[in-house]
């Protein structure tokens, strides 16, 4: 069975996560604070995506609102 989630919920997601490694990254729970930055390159690939992914949909939106006005 398929599930989709919204990409407005995928990027909350994201952002917590993401979030919650650089604060324990800045409390020396996940490591040294050094690593931060490799270790949430995921995230930014991932909000990257999203945002193409947003941008796309939109200019589908505003090229179909077009064509129906």
């Amino acid at each position: 069975m398929f599930v989709s989630i919204s990409a407005k919920t995928t990027s909350l997601v994201v952002i917590i996560v993401s979030l919650a490694i650089q604060i324990g990254f800045a409390l020396g729970i996940f490591g040294p604070a050094w690593l931060s930055p490799v270790l949430t390159l995921p995230a930014v690939l991932a909000m990257r995506h999203l945002w193409r992914r947003a941008e796309r949909a939109r200019a589908e939106t505003q090229a179909f609102a077009e064509l129906v006005i």
